[in-house]
C-alpha cells in the first residue's frame, strides 16, 4: 500500500518571517536601546555593522571598534558578537541580536597585513576594499579610472581568504571587483547594492558583474535607499518594495536565486542636519566621487516606501511573497543566502 507523504504546512507571512534567521547584510546601528527596540519589532536576528567611519585612520577606526564591543559587553540579554555561522544560529534560538563587524574601507589597515590579523582578531569577519576611492588596494566606483585591483590588492584578498575574513566589493570600480573575485579563492560578495539595467548609477552592478558574482558563489544584497532603487524613467517618483522586488528578481534572472540578498544600507546615525551639510559639501565639489549619490529625494522620503526602520523587516517577507518568491526560496533571501557564504568564507568556532 503506498501511503502519500505528508504535506509540509502551509505557513503565513508571519509564522515564515518568524521562523527565519532574518539577516541585514549592511546597515549602520544606533548603539542605543532604541535600536534593540527595532530589531526586536522586525525579527531580525543578525546585520553587517559598517564599525568604523569610512577613511578612519588607524586610531579612530580602533576606539570605533572598541566602542561597539563595549556596547555590546553591557547588553548579554539582547546583543552577541558574530564571529561564526553558529553565533548567528545561537543569536536566534536566544532571541538575540548578532552583530558582525564590517568596515566598507581598508584605508585604516593600509597594506600592513599584521593590522589586518588585529582588525581580524578584534572582530572584523566582513571587509570591504574601497569606498568610493582609490586606495592602495584598488580602485572605487567613484574614481574616472579604474585600473583593477593593485598587487598589493590581490596579497591583500590572499591574506583575508586565509584569516576568514569575507571579501566586501559593494563600494569597488568594477574592474576591481571583478579582479577581487578573480583573487579570491572564496566567495566574493557585494553586502549592499542593486542593478545597474534597472537603475543606471556609479554604485550600481551590471549584469555581467552579476553573472560573474554568481558563478564565484557570491551573494549581492539589495538595498532600499530611495535615491539606488529610482525609476529612470520618474527619478522623483519614490521607490516601495515592489521595486525593491523587481531588482530582486532580475538578480535572480541574471544570477540565480542563491546569489541575492537583503541589505537596507540605512544609517541609524545619520540626521536630516548631517545630511544638509553633506549636500553644501557635494554642490562644492566637481568630483565623481562627492556627486549626490542618493538624488533629490527629500529626509523622509530617502528610504523605500515600506521600509523606514528594521521595525519593518516583516514587509520583505510580504512583499517577495506578493511577488511570486517560494517560501523556500523567500527564506534564502532573508537570511539562508548570507549565512551559506558566511559559512564558506568564515572559520568555524
Amino acid at each position: 500500500m503506498n501511503i502519500a507523504a505528508p504535506e509540509s504546512p502551509v505557513l503565513s507571512a508571519t509564522e515564515l518571517h518568524s521562523a527565519a534567521i532574518v539577516v541585514d547584510g549592511s546597515t549602520v546601528i544606533e548603539l542605543s536601546d532604541a535600536h534593540l527596540d527595532r530589531i526586536r519589532r522586525g525579527g531580525v536576528t543578525a546585520v553587517n555593522h559598517t564599525v568604523t567611519t569610512p577613511y578612519a585612520d588607524t586610531a579612530t577606526a580602533l576606539r570605533e571598534v572598541n566602542r561597539c564591543r563595549r556596547w555590546i559587553d553591557k547588553h548579554p540579554d539582547d546583543v552577541l558578537l558574530a564571529l561564526t555561522v553558529a553565533d548567528i544560529e545561537r543569536a536566534k534560538a536566544e532571541g538575540k541580536e548578532a552583530v558582525i563587524f564590517g568596515p566598507q574601507d581598508t584605508e585604516m589597515i593600509g597594506v600592513d597585513l599584521d593590522l589586518l590579523g588585529t582588525f581580524y582578531d578584534l572582530g572584523v569577519r566582513i571587509l570591504q576594499l574601497t569606498y568610493q576611492r582609490q586606495n592602495l588596494l584598488g580602485a572605487g566606483c567613484g574614481e574616472e579610472t579604474d585600473a583593477g585591483l593593485t598587487h598589493k590588492g590581490r596579497a591583500f584578498v590572499e591574506a583575508m581568504d586565509e584569516l576568514g575574513i569575507l571579501v566586501d566589493v559593494s563600494h569597488c570600480g568594477e574592474r576591481t571587483g571583478l579582479d577581487a573575485m578573480e583573487a579570491s579563492a572564496k566567495p566574493v560578495v557585494v553586502t549592499h547594492s542593486f542593478c545597474d539595467a534597472m537603475s543606471p548609477h556609479i554604485r550600481a552592478k551590471s549584469d555581467g558583474y552579476l553573472r560573474s558574482l554568481g558563478e564565484q558563489g557570491g551573494v549581492m544584497g539589495i538595498t532600499t535607499l530611495s535615491g539606488f532603487l529610482y525609476y529612470p524613467d520618474a527619478p522623483s517618483r519614490r521607490p516601495d518594495l515592489t521595486r525593491f522586488v523587481e531588482h530582486v528578481s532580475r538578480v535572480v534572472e541574471v544570477a540565480g536565486v542563491d546569489h541575492v540578498a537583503i541589505a537596507t544600507d540605512y544609517d541609524e546615525t545619520w540626521t536630516e542636519q548631517m545630511r544638509i551639510a553633506q549636500l553644501r559639501s557635494i554642490a562644492q565639489s566637481k568630483s565623481k566621487e562627492q556627486q549626490n549619490l542618493l538624488g533629490d529625494f527629500g529626509w523622509t522620503e530617502r528610504r523605500a516606501i515600506g521600509m523606514d526602520d528594521a521595525s519593518d523587516f516583516p514587509n520583505f517577507t510580504e512583499a517577495l511573497l506578493a511577488g511570486g518568491f517560494s517560501p523556500e526560496d523567500v527564506t534564502k533571501i532573508l537570511g539562508g543566502n548570507w549565512l551559506r557564504v558566511y559559512g564558506e568564507v568564515w572559520k568555524p568556532a
